[in-house]
């Protein structure tokens, strides 16, 4: 009896290894199916998914050209392999292929946001400039291009902040962390947890890590303590983040909406580079006093302007506010928050520069009930 199968099932077979993470195995399927007919599409395009989740680049771009070749008309392979050669820091390839995309679907009107996010890489202004206006001619309310075009103009407030980030995050996901620990030199996971080190908090506190991300601050601080639940905005971060099987719970979510509904109390709430993305922090900063236990803590990072004369805070080019250190210090007055510790930081590098900010360390004021019978 002859058990051998079809193409259509074995690439049946290799679709499901691939969805449950057993990508070698799902890669000998697909190069059996190329050793028999070199031209079939479906393992050409499958095999450079492979390989791009593999971190696997050249092997990637490799087959994914083979697939357009196969089928000209694919314009996903194009916008894949745009994908790869940005994450290459290859903006000039990236943009061909954006460019292809446009020829081959016309009707795609967000990659005329990709275009304009590639010349912003590529330090073109202008360029960048014309294709944000592109991207609204098609898509008036794109929160991207909204948010980038308020922050060239120096605008005080972006009211597309939530979505640009939500977007922003759920593009780069997949490599958002290696991003930003390998290529950014990104420190305040790392940072946070000296500074946890000196504050009387067991192992049983109940922490809260706001704009979680990919899990990165969970990760660092896991062995301190057991009880971490996280919140992201972004699905594909939360994704990323559950499979470090860190975090207590997770929760997809805007900050401000989970802190408002919000009725457990934390020995301790983490916000690492999450106002970079909110300019007004008075209502989170609130919600946050609500959500803290007597004597918790509050650690968070803010990012400093360039810039001498802001007020309050600032929308920048680079798409991120930063925050005047007296806003933050008022603040801290007016809610009712102890300023514990208050220290400038680099938290990132960018274009081997690095991009000061500030960690606050804040502690909940016990507050005494002063209406008592005498």
């Amino acid at each position: 009896m002859n058990t051998k199968l079809t193409i259509e099932q074995s690439l049946e077979k290799a679709i499901l290894f691939q969805k449950s993470g057993m990508i070698n195995k799902a890669k000998v399927i697909y190069e059996d199916i190329l050793n028999e007919n070199e031209t079939n599409f479906k393992a050409c395009f499958e095999l450079g998914n492979c390989y791009e989740k593999i971190k696997d680049y050249n092997k990637a771009l490799f087959y994914f050209k083979k697939a357009s070749k196969v089928n000209s008309k694919c314009y996903v392979c194009h916008l894949n392999m745009s994908k790869i050669y940005e994450k290459l820091s290859k903006f000039e390839f990236s943009l061909f292929h954006l460019d292809r995309v446009v020829i081959i679907c016309p009707d795609f009107y967000d990659v005329l946001f990709l275009i304009a996010q590639c010349y912003r890489k590529m330090k073109n202004e202008s360029k960048m400039i014309e294709y944000l206006n592109k991207t609204l001619s098609k898509l008036p309310k794109h929160p991207g291009a909204n948010h980038l075009l308020a922050s060239i103009n120096k605008e005080i407030i972006s009211e597309f902040s939530s979505e640009y980030a939500e977007d922003l995050f759920d593009r780069y996901a997949g490599h958002f962390e290696e991003h930003l620990v390998s290529s950014l030199k990104y420190q305040v996971p790392f940072i946070i947890k000296e500074k946890l080190k000196l504050l009387n908090l067991s192992n049983e506190s109940k922490v809260l890590d706001l704009g979680c991300g990919t899990g990165l601050l969970g990760k660092t601080i896991i062995k301190q303590f057991s009880n971490i639940v996280g919140v992201d905005i972004s699905t594909n971060m939360i994704e990323e983040t559950r499979k470090k099987d860190i975090y207590s719970k997770l929760y997809i979510k805007d900050i401000s909406d989970f802190l408002s509904q919000n009725t457990e109390k934390f020995d301790l709430i983490i916000a690492a580079d999450v106002f970079i993305y909110i300019g007004n922090i008075e209502t989170i900063f609130n919600y946050v006093e609500k959500c803290i236990s007597s004597d918790g803590y509050f650690i968070f990072t803010v990012e400093l302007s360039l810039e001498t004369n802001i007020k309050d805070f600032q929308l920048a080019k680079s798409g991120r506010f930063s925050h005047d250190i007296s806003y933050i210090v008022a603040l801290c007055k007016n809610i009712g928050f102890e300023i514990v510790e208050k220290e400038e930081i680099i938290l990132r590098e960018e274009n081997k520069i690095g991009q000061k900010g500030v960690i606050f360390i804040l502690k909940k004021l016990v507050k005494f009930d002063t209406n008592y019978d005498t």
